[in-house]
């Protein structure tokens, strides 16, 4: 009972927030309960109630703890390219220490952090050239091949956690013969859905890349016109 009084007495929000990566990282977001956290804590679920109202606070607080590691890079003296790679390379390093940050990130919530985030893209998208609706539509697009391989990965990491629960399978399709498909037969061996520095770099010099064609177009592009010469 003392040991229990001096685990309630030492928790804060902090360490709810932290508590609840940790389920959420390890088991999936869908597997976190108010419940299930103050078991992982060592404490009443009434003791959790002090520090978050509900569920969907504790999410936000979460996101709130992610975006806090996002180098924003507001020095407007740094070209908005480089701002651009330092943010998204911040935002993909933090997707990948944690599995559920896709999912955290790609919900609606509130957020302090969030604004500052969301000014950063947009002033650089300014800097490059793209007007208020312009820089609207980048955001819609650019968000999602941000988080888009992240996505993948914690979907693909938790398919196979389930067949790997499940046990072998018996299957009545033959694998693909090297023959029939060479390519993909040569490829196989290097396709790898678990987080890769390569692959962030690769998508972050697509993103970066894709904006710059954008932004300094050598002909007329249809919707997009107005952008800096």
């Amino acid at each position: 009972m003392g040991n229990d009084v001096k685990t309630r007495r030492g928790l804060n929000t902090e360490r709810v927030v932290d508590g609840a990566l940790e389920v959420a990282d390890a088991d999936g977001i869908e597997s976190l309960s108010l419940r299930r956290l103050a078991v992982s804590l060592a404490v009443t679920p009434m003791a959790i109630y002090r520090h978050v109202r509900n569920k969907s606070h504790l999410l936000d607080l979460m996101a709130e703890r992610l975006l806090e590691q996002v180098d924003i890079a507001a020095d407007g003296t740094i070209p908005w390219q480089e701002r651009l790679r330092r943010l998204f390379g911040s935002y993909l390093a933090v997707a990948d220490a944690h599995p559920a940050a896709p999912f955290l990130l790609s919900r609606p919530f509130t957020s302090a952090r969030e604004p500052q985030v969301t000014e950063a893209l947009f002033g650089a998208f300014h800097d490059a050239g793209f007007d208020a609706r312009q820089s609207g539509l980048v955001m819609q697009v650019i968000s999602g091949m941000v988080l888009g391989p992240a996505l993948h990965r914690a979907a693909w990491a938790a398919a196979m956690r389930e067949v790997a629960t499940a046990g072998p399978q018996d299957s009545s399709i033959d694998s693909p013969s090297a023959q029939d498909f060479p390519h993909s037969s040569a490829v196989a061996p290097f396709l790898d859905w678990s987080a890769s520095p390569e692959a962030d770099r690769l998508t972050l010099d697509l993103l970066i890349s894709g904006l710059e064609a954008l932004a300094y177009p050598t002909t007329s592009r249809s919707g997009m016109e107005g952008r800096r010469p």
